[in-house]
């Protein structure tokens, strides 16, 4: 009797498989689980970072914009053109009874890198450079390069930034796109109505 009970004291073979099975089982479970939201934090954060960044780069330019006056913006080519970077001079005030102009600036898109920059002095020994963005898409969110206003925004094949001038208004446009760690492409899109200065 003694030799029967020492043999049902401890696990069989099956009953220490199955034991494995379900730890692993519950392992693997929690394993995904935090996979899942780890990745679902990243792509929120990704997100965040890259609407962030647009909302900074369209606040920079719609306030340089603002202090340009209307004279010295260039290209003067109004709408339906539009284009891709915008020169002007900041609005200093007046001096005997003469409009005092700043340095000349330029904003623009480098499609190649995918950044828009501010430039003080543009082609010039004093140049200043500074990079505002990021992750600029090479065309504005819902165009493509195929000679139609894809967008219905009464623009053709416009770039990731757009200037379209109008009198003393200015409408900036700008798509950021940012490839996520899944593969998803997010992309986000502002357009912002300046006003210059007359003068």
């Amino acid at each position: 009797m003694a030799a029967r009970f020492a043999r049902r004291a401890g696990f069989t073979l099956l009953e220490i498989l199955i034991a494995l099975t379900v730890v692993g089982l519950v392992l693997g479970n929690i394993v995904m689980v935090m996979r899942s939201s780890s990745d679902a934090h990243d792509e929120e954060t990704s997100r965040a970072t890259l609407e962030l960044q647009l909302d900074q780069t369209l606040d920079r330019i719609v306030l340089a914009l603002m202090a340009a006056s209307s004279e010295s913006l260039e290209p003067g080519a109004s709408a339906p053109a539009f284009h891709d970077r915008m020169e002007y001079m900041q609005s200093l005030g007046v001096n005997d009874g003469k409009l005092v102009l700043g340095a000349p600036e330029r904003i623009e898109m480098r499609i190649d890198r995918g950044e828009i920059v501010w430039i003080e002095n543009p082609e010039s020994v004093g140049e200043r450079l500074a990079t505002w963005s990021r992750w600029v898409r090479e065309y504005l969110e819902g165009e493509e390069p195929n000679g139609v206003d894809d967008n219905d925004n009464g623009l053709v094949d416009e770039s990731g930034l757009a200037f379209v001038l109008d009198g003393t208004q200015v409408t900036v446009m700008l798509s950021l796109e940012r490839r996520e760690s899944n593969g998803r492409t997010v992309v986000y899109s502002r357009t912002a109505i300046v006003h210059c200065r007359n003068g």
